[in-house]
């Protein structure tokens, strides 16, 4: 298993979009500063939201998700690994751990990126002050962070299973961001439909939610979820989605 993890983090190592396209998201997170400095934008959100870092890094990382096992099968190299009397098990699940990996260091990035950044632009906003109930910037960051980690986990897990379940990079990219802002842009009808039916509080994209409402406690109203709840949905998914990328890896014909 260590062996194929270190073999999994040395071809994204030989990838130059692992190192270039952090260095472009970075210097987009930089502007975005610039802007927010000079168009008056609330400093405040701008910081707490990473300065849009998180979802530069998950684009990211829904091509790295859609890719990692698709190119296996698009170049042949896949059998290589099955000669060399590796299980499709430790196989797949490496792969899953590389991702997490790497995925984890993305965010910490950001974050890093963020503190940074914002120091740089909002010299006058203290990031550790907490007032009242008000938790401190700093403190306010790291929820978005973690919320937005456990919800792109959940589009990375979808994002694995179609790339498995159909070869195809594209169909697996496309979903991947759609899903990741389908919670944003159906939530007023999702709203509505809430009211109605009950039930339908457990799907999927009502479980993305999870990014807003980890610092904003009354969108609760909208999800009908506590954030609890959103932490078990979500992880509750991630695991069926896993799983079944597993069991689809190992039944596959190679």
């Amino acid at each position: 298993m260590g062996t194929l993890i270190k073999q999994e983090c040395f071809k994204l190592y030989k990838k130059k979009s692992t190192f270039i396209a952090p260095i472009v998201f970075i210097l987009l997170m930089v502007a975005q500063g610039y802007i927010a400095t000079k168009y008056n934008i609330t400093p405040k959100e701008t910081f707490t939201s990473g300065f849009h870092g998180f979802s530069w890094f998950a684009f990211l990382l829904i091509i790295q998700a859609s890719t990692i096992i698709s190119m296996e099968f698009h170049y042949g190299t896949i059998k290589n690994l099955l000669y060399r009397e590796y299980s499709r098990i430790t196989m797949i699940i490496s792969k899953i751990i590389t991702l997490f990996i790497i995925s984890l260091i993305y965010f910490i990035i950001t974050i890093i990126a963020s503190i940074g950044i914002g120091s740089l632009f909002f010299n006058n906003l203290n990031i550790f002050e907490s007032s009242g109930n008000q938790l401190s910037l700093l403190h306010q960051l790291l929820l978005v962070g973690l919320g937005t980690f456990v919800g792109i986990w959940l589009v990375l897990s979808l994002t694995l299973l179609l790339s498995c379940a159909t070869n195809s990079t594209g169909v697996a990219i496309a979903v991947g961001i759609v899903f990741y802002f389908a919670s944003t842009i159906l939530a007023v009808i999702q709203t509505t439909l809430l009211e109605k039916i009950e039930w339908l509080k457990w799907n999927p994209i009502n479980m993305m939610n999870i990014m807003i409402q980890t610092v904003e406690k009354g969108f609760s109203k909208s999800t009908k979820l506590e954030l609890h709840e959103l932490y078990i949905g979500n992880i509750v998914y991630i695991s069926i989605f896993l799983i079944l990328v597993v069991f689809i890896f190992k039944k596959k014909n190679i």
